[in-house]
Formats: C-alpha cells, structure tokens, sequence
C-alpha cells in the first residue's frame, strides 16, 4: 500500500468532501469491471468485493459450473440479496455484479444504497423504490443511473454480465472531464460530450397514463447478458431527462474523400430461393404494421400499426412489452431516439408523437396539414424530421417540441425522409419522383437527385453517408453519390413496387422488400443480387437490420415478423 499514495478506494472516497463526479466513478468502475471480467472468465469469484482493501480471502473457483452460494459470507452493506436469502439464488458472478453496483452507487452518492436489511427487502419485494434520486440529486446522468440499476437487479438473472457491463452506455461514453478534480482519472485530457440535462420544458408534457402497464421481461440466461428488467422500466424520475440541445453547424455536402465512389461491373450471378425452416423467433403481431424498427440498443422492436396503435415488443421473449395509445388515426412510421429513450410516430391523423420507452409520457406535435408518413430521428437525438402528403418536411425539436424549419421544395407528397450519419442533411423520397438532400442548418436544398421514372417510396443513407439508396415504384433501387449527385448503380430485379430499403451496419449490403412479396440482398459495391428471401405467406412491409449485421428483420402482412440469421454471401439456419 505504501505505492498508493492515496490509499484505498474507501479512504480516498471518504476524503472528498463530495461524491465523485461521474467522470471519475465511471474510470474507477471500468478497472473494478475490467479485474472482474478477468476474474469470472477464468472461472474465480471475489464473493467479498468493497471500496476498501479488497483481498481474495474467500474467493472461490467455480468448478461445477454454477457457482451457487452456499454460504452467507461477505462485508455488510456489499452483500446480495440472494446471500440473505431474500430471492432466488444465482451464480457468484452475480454476487459480485451486485457489489460492483454498490460501489459505483457510494462512488456517486457517499451514501449506502440500503441503509438497513429491512429497505434491501423492500426493494427486492418492489423494485421500482430503488433510490434512484439519491443519484439524480447528485446529477448523475441517465446513462449512470441505467448503469447502476443493470447491476444491482434485485434477481441475479436480471444483472448485467462484467463483460456486458464494460460495454455499457456508460462506460463507453466520454464524460465531461476536469484534470483538477480527478487525481485517480486519466491524466490526459478528454474529448467530451455534453451530458444529459434537465428541463423545466417537459412540465407541460401529456402524462397521462397508458391503458397497458409496461410489464418488463427478465432473461432467461444467468449471465445478464442483456439488460435487467430495471433497465427495461426505469424511475418515473427518467421523465425529466432530454438531450441538451447544441446548435446545429453548416456543412456543404462532400465525403471525407475527394474521390466518389466507384463500383466494380456487375457480377453476373443469379439470384437464388433460400428456404429457411426456422426463423429465429416470430412474433405474433395483433394487427397490421407499417413500419418496425429495431432499437438502438437492440432490445426492442416498434410496430406502427394501423390500429392506431404503437407495439413495443421485447426482442429476448418475442412477447409484446407495451402498447403506446394516443393516435386517432392509422400509423404510419416509428422510429427510435439514438439512446432509445424516445419512440416518434407519424400518423394519418396528421399528428406526430414522441413518446418515452420506458415510462408513460408523451408529447403531441402538430403542424401538418395532411397524412404524415415518416419520421426520423437526427443521430444527436436532438431533431425529428417528418415528411407528410402536404409535400413538406419539418424539423422539430425533441426538447420543446417546437418546429425548427420547414422544407418546401417538393411538388408531391413526402413518402419517406432520414438523417445522414452526421446530421447535417436529411434525404426525403417523394412523389414526384425525386429525392432532395437538404442542409438541416439552412433549411435548403443541396441537391436533387432525378432518375426514377415512377414514385421515391423509400430513402436510405449508407453508413458513411457517401451513398443514397432509394426504392421507387419503378421496381428498382438507385445507389446515388451524394457528392456528385450522380446514379452509382441501378439495382433490378424486383417485379413491383419497391416498398423499403435499408443499408447494412456495415454497408456493404442493401436490402430491399418489394409487393412481390420478395426481400432482396444486393452488394453496394458490385451490384449483384446476393440472396432472395421468400418465406411470408403474404408481402412484407418492412426490414432493417440488427446492429452487428448478423441479423434481417422482416414484416409482413401475414402479421408476423420474422428474424434472419444472415452471413454476408448467404445465408445459415438456426
């Protein structure tokens, strides 16, 4: 200890005269993550982790696999509830999650999660009373509070792994940073991103309750790999956080390179029929969906429905997580905030409404004169854009709910609009045959993109922003340089209408669902046609890819969805 010269975690947290700020805690927990991740990989559990000297006195190797405790031992006040016996018992991986959570809550608040036996009952019988304000008054942000509720889950199933954990929100975000008031962070300086922040504006947002109470699902696997039920449903308290709103800055439209994009002659391959006996998991859907999205995060999926409905589904179970009720009208289109804390919809009822996940809430938008049939968030989460049959685009604010601008240039209806990766354009797909690419600073047009004879139905930006898909009811897909203006490729193959397209995380794949009830996988760079996938019994609606790619979703009108496991070249059953 005498290289240490601020002593133990314990006596340093015990010497400040307020809790650490978040940047700091969270640099601490990432090495406790990192140390524990090495610890359960290898297959060992600490069972006695604290703030202060921490040995391995009664650590213990788990070599029958399952690790469950057998005996009440640790320090007071670092102890799971399943040690007290207070719930169902889990793996030592778990016990030491629960610690871990417990630490990060001191580091933050200098105060004990439960102050007696009797409060860590009463949370494990209602865990909704977890004294998350202890951390908001502290002003600990979303990402901090989700962190510590995913560790200390009342239930060892419902906690995140250590590896999961060190690929948290939290964890993985640059916090703001002040070299002064952190002697145990990192020395150099940080990039920082500006924190989640509080608004009076939100007091006068609709709160009204939801007919349906959110029913969170816990995971099956013991790891926690995804996160907890807590996660799912968070603190009431959740509903005073918005994104900080930054002033947009003016760009014109180019690539990072001078060189545009240049693609290979077409690979003559035919395309094939791919039979898949399983999907994934269907989900039932109760009635027809217009669009559905998967989150952000990846743990739920959104149906606009034209029951005037939204379906929030848990992708773990297959099982139907909440109904959001507010429209009159058919809707349209569904979209996730980049942090998955706020649905957009757009509806026939000329509305759009942005709605918080995780608790009832939401907030009516109107402005539009007609049908509004799409609707965006901006990467930043700060903006939605909603294209409408009045043939304009708005810009909204996320935080007050006001119109920033309003796009007119179009001489039809606006079938479809998205944000380019960095935010500074959106891409909106029309009627009248046209794709326009405008400045979300200026409010102008950038640049018109003309080369479908029949109607834009869908818009898609590639991932590094240099490529515009778009399906039209030509029966194609258009690959657009969005620096030139310019056709890369002219994808065909579908016999009707093309309904959707959508670029792969990595861009190296488009997919596109048509009315002839195929959905189609082309290569960006050569244009082939990869695969076909024909498997509903009636035409799909809409697709998208997971995050890591390695995952299709389809929607189709035979009320189910569909969830494929794809390997870029082909395809593998389950």
């Amino acid at each position: 200890m005498e290289y240490l010269e601020l002593g133990d975690l314990q006596d340093y947290v015990l010497d400040q005269k307020q809790p650490l700020p978040e940047f700091e805690a969270q640099r601490i927990m990432s090495q406790i993550l990192e140390g524990l991740e090495l610890m359960h990989e290898n297959g060992y559990a600490h069972r006695d982790l604290k703030p202060n000297i921490a040995d391995f006195g009664i650590s213990k190797r788990i070599e029958d696999g399952s690790g469950k405790p057998s005996t009440r031992k640790g320090t007071e006040g670092f102890i799971a509830p399943e040690i007290y016996e207070l719930t169902q018992r889990g793996t030592l991986y778990a016990v030491d999650i629960w610690a871990a959570g417990e630490i990060m809550f001191q580091l933050l608040t200098k105060q004990p999660t439960f102050k007696h036996l009797g409060l860590l009952f009463n949370y494990v019988q209602t865990p909704d009373i977890f004294p998350s304000d202890q951390l908001l008054a502290n002003e600990v942000s979303q990402f901090g509070v989700e962190f510590v509720l995913s560790l200390m889950h009342p239930t060892p199933a419902g906690r995140i792994s250590a590896k999961d954990a060190l690929q948290h929100r939290l964890i993985d975000h640059i916090l703001p940073y002040n070299r002064q008031s952190a002697p145990v962070a990192y020395k150099e300086a940080h990039t920082t991103l500006s924190l989640d922040s509080v608004t009076e504006q939100l007091a006068s947002w609709n709160t009204t309750k939801s007919p349906e109470s959110p029913t969170a699902s816990t995971p099956d696997s013991m790891t926690g790999k995804f996160a907890s039920s807590n996660t799912i449903k968070p603190p009431e308290t959740f509903e005073t956080f918005v994104p900080k709103t930054e002033e947009l800055g003016a760009s014109s439209l180019q690539t990072s390179s001078n060189e545009t994009v240049k693609f290979q002659p077409v690979e003559q391959r035919s395309s094939r029929s791919v039979q898949i006996p399983l999907p994934l998991r269907p989900m039932s859907q109760t009635s027809l969906a217009n669009s559905v999205p998967f989150s952000p995060d990846g743990r739920l999926m959104a149906s606009a429905c034209n029951d005037t409905t939204i379906q929030l589904w848990d992708n773990m179970t297959g099982t139907l997580y909440r109904t959001l009720i507010g429209h009159s009208e058919s809707v349209n289109s569904v979209g996730f905030s980049p942090d998955t804390k706020w649905v957009a919809s757009g509806s026939c009822d000329y509305t759009v409404k942005l709605w918080q996940t995780y608790v009832t809430m939401h907030k009516t938008l109107r402005g539009h004169s007609n049908w509004v049939t799409s609707v965006a968030f901006s990467p930043d989460g700060e903006l939605v854009a909603s294209g409408c049959f009045d043939n304009t685009i708005k810009l909204w604010s996320t935080i007050n709910g006001t119109i920033q601008k309003t796009l007119v240039g179009h001489s039809d209806a606006v079938r479809s609009v998205t944000f380019s990766p960095d935010g500074k354009f959106v891409a909106s797909g029309s009627y009248d045959n046209t794709i326009n690419l405008w400045n979300t600073m200026t409010g102008t047009i950038c640049r018109t993109l003309e080369g479908h004879s029949r109607w834009v139905t869908s818009v898609a930006f590639s991932p590094d922003g240099k490529l515009v898909a778009s399906g039209s009811d030509d029966n194609t897909v258009n690959l657009w340089n969005t620096m030139t203006g310019t056709i890369c490729r002219t994808l065909e193959g579908h016999s009707n209408r093309v309904q959707s397209v959508t670029f792969s995380p990595d861009g190296k794949l488009v997919a596109s669902i048509s009315l002839d009830s195929t959905i189609r996988l082309w290569g960006t760079t050569t244009g082939a046609a990869y695969e076909v996938l024909q498997a509903h019994s009636d035409r799909v609606q809409s697709v998208t890819f997971s995050l890591d790619g390695k995952v299709l979703i389809s929607r189709s009108n035979d009320k189910t969805v569909k969830l494929w496991n794809i390997v870029f070249g082909g395809l593998y059953d389950m």
